[in-house]
């Protein structure tokens, strides 16, 4: 059925109650964890393997060291499919490995969202570092991190900071995983890792969310999930500590701070250039030029390169990097003409919402460090963005 199933949100949601399952659904999905069975078509064949990256992480955090006598040790076999996957991405620089790359890494981010505290998720930590020291896109570095800072949060949300030893200093943790990033085994020297601009914005805001321990105003789960709703969470300190996930299902981008609501619509545009096409070949290659530890011109000087109206008759002859600014070196523009569907849609009232971020010149500035952009230019780019997210039967 997940192969089958062409909506993302829908595979998304089914793969978090496949991971929830435990020694049950190890049992149960053990020839499929192996080697998949051959699905009908190439999209097929992605999409499950989509679904076995989703779900590794999960599957090893919710398993039971508890088994029958004449029956494997489901944590153990959890535990060697993930230490595959991570493995696999230490091992394999081609261009394809940037997808599974990708999906690998939410797996982590989902796993860490689950407010479950066994032994082993000290494992699980580990592994994430591994991959993260073995990341070479930023947006899986980007996942990581915030996963890695989901991991760690004290069982109780209202824990103070302790005063010294693990846990005390939340910047040098956080400075510390963007130290690795990308460093392979190499132990970390000071000032290496990644300069990429979002990575680095990520990265501030996770300190906030170890600081303040609301997790919630700086991180979220899923970019594609979280601009489809503007969201609410309960400010109750018990309700908060009964909930069984750091960002609950109500969680929307109107919960986040204003500063990553503006960082999260920056993501949301790079993804929708570098990571598209008809089939994994086409997005790995994409991918691989989008992987510069800098941001294209058209975020950070001219958005018009983005050509937001194009419509599908002009786009006939329009290919990538054919509108991009003369020396870009990304050639990811234009993004998809109007009438197709964008890969991380953006939801109109959040485009619109942008608009309000901007700022004018007597306000204090709302704008993102990385960004030279003109300011009417800006809130031109995202009116028309609006305008373009606007279900059809309001055009």
């Amino acid at each position: 059925m997940m192969a089958d199933e062409t909506s993302y949100l829908p595979r998304l949601s089914a793969a978090r109650e496949i991971a929830s399952g435990g020694n049950a659904a190890v049992r149960a999905l053990r020839d499929l964890l192996d080697e998949p069975p051959e699905a009908a078509d190439t999209t097929g064949r992605e999409r499950l393997e989509e679904l076995r990256t989703w779900i590794a992480p999960s599957l090893f955090l919710f398993t039971e060291g508890e088994h029958a006598r004449d029956e494997p040790d489901w944590r153990e076999v959890a535990r060697e499919t993930l230490r595959r996957w991570v493995h696999r991405l230490a091992t394999d620089a081609s261009d394809g490995a940037r997808v599974y790359e990708l999906t690998l890494a939410q797996g982590f981010r989902l796993a860490a969202n689950c407010r479950a505290y066994p032994a082993h998720r000290s494992i699980l930590i580990e592994e994430a570092e591994k991959a993260l020291r073995y990341s070479r896109f930023w947006y899986s570095r980007l996942m990581l991190i915030q996963a890695l800072t989901l991991l760690a949060l004290p069982r109780d949300p209202g824990e103070t900071l302790r005063e010294q030893g693990h846990g005390s200093d939340p910047r040098g943790l956080v400075a510390f995983w963007t130290s690795i990033v990308g460093g392979g085994h190499r132990a970390p020297q000071p000032g290496s890792g990644t300069a990429h601009p979002l990575v680095l914005q990520v990265a501030d805001l996770c300190v906030e969310a170890l600081i303040d321990r609301h997790p919630e105003r700086h991180c979220w789960a899923d970019e594609r999930e979280i601009v489809g709703r503007v969201g609410a969470v309960s400010p109750q300190p018990a309700v908060r500590r009964l909930q069984d996930s750091w960002l609950p299902p109500s969680h929307g981008w109107g919960v986040l701070q204003p500063r990553a609501q503006r960082l999260l619509a920056d993501v949301m545009l790079l993804l929708n250039l570098a990571d598209r096409g008809q089939d994994n070949s086409e997005r790995a290659r994409r991918l691989s030029r989008a992987s510069r530890a800098e941001l294209p011109p058209c975020l950070t000087i001219d958005r018009s390169a983005m050509r937001v109206t194009l419509s599908r008759r002009q786009a006939h002859d329009v290919q990538p990097g054919s509108t991009c600014i003369d020396d870009c070196p990304f050639r990811l523009c234009p993004l998809p003409p109007k009438g197709d569907e964008l890969p991380y849609q953006m939801d109109e009232a959040f485009c619109a919402h942008q608009i309000d971020l901007v700022g004018h010149w007597f306000r204090a500035p709302g704008r993102a460090d990385w960004q030279a952009v003109n300011r009417e230019d800006l809130r031109t780019f995202w009116r028309e963005m609006s305008e373009r997210m606007a279900p059809a039967w309001r055009k």
